[in-house]
């Protein structure tokens, strides 16, 4: 699960064209109108597309007719982004067919706080396995005790907070301010509209082109093949008839 939660810039559902929900963390609003673009230019045939453009990471997760998309921080490692686009679908997916049943016509944002809430235990959820995956070990001291006494926390090599201290200020390091707090402060260029309008649809042609040229080969091995066969199978006619003999009767 992601690590840090400002790595995610942006998160939204959306059916075809039309978002659900969001989730922005970020002081720009043009990443609405820039992930608006890219839902549009959502890849078909494919049920997972990444691509990192001006430090940023693009990922859509289809699960048809949804589409599960984010905007992440180019420090998020890929295991993290599925982890968490997948946990949001997992959780979600039921609401959503249930909404559908009730309502064919979903109008935009119309799954905005139910979607608020599984964000939230999604990011709750990654961040407590997260704590957990450090290098110790809790032991509840006083366990069944009324009186509730917080748990010891026993490292079990060398100083593993500092550790982890350390390697969360490398992950946030590109959001940390002057001041030393995390920023999650983004903005949106006119490159990035580009990426979406002329770079993610050129990329989505540059798969239609690739995948038409592996069927066009898989043809002409289907066609030889078959070419082969009737010939050898005609040589063996020859063979078995002396010839032409065959066809005098």
């Amino acid at each position: 699960m992601i690590s840090n939660p400002e790595l995610i810039h942006y998160a939204c559902i959306a059916k075809q064209t039309t978002i659900l929900a969001q989730h922005n963390t970020t002081n720009d609003p043009k990443i609405e109108s820039l992930a608006s673009q890219c839902i549009e230019q959502t890849p078909p045939n494919h049920s997972l597309f990444s691509h990192t453009h001006n430090n940023r990471t693009f990922t859509f997760l289809i699960d048809s007719p949804f589409t599960f998309f984010a905007i992440f921080n180019n420090l998020t490692l890929k295991s993290e982004t599925l982890a968490f686009l997948n946990a949001v679908k997992t959780a979600s997916r039921g609401a959503l067919d249930h909404q559908i049943q009730d309502s064919a016509d979903l109008h935009p944002l119309c799954f905005q706080p139910q979607f608020d809430s599984i964000l939230k235990e999604t990011l709750d959820l990654g961040s407590e396995l997260t704590g957990n995956s450090s290098n110790s070990i809790v032991i509840d001291r006083d366990c069944g005790n009324p009186r509730g006494k917080r748990p010891s926390t026993v490292p079990l090599l060398g100083k593993p907070l500092e550790g982890l201290k350390k390697k969360k200020r490398v992950v946030g390091s590109d959001l940390e301010g002057k001041d030393g707090n995390l920023e999650n402060k983004v903005e949106v260029s006119d490159s990035e509209f580009n990426f979406c309008n002329r770079d993610l649809k050129g990329m989505v042609n540059d798969h239609r082109q690739k995948a038409k040229h592996i069927w066009k080969k898989h043809v002409w091995v289907v066609l030889l093949l078959d070419l082969f066969v009737c010939a050898v199978l005609f040589v063996i006619w020859l063979w078995v008839c002396s010839g032409f003999k065959c066809m005098a009767y």
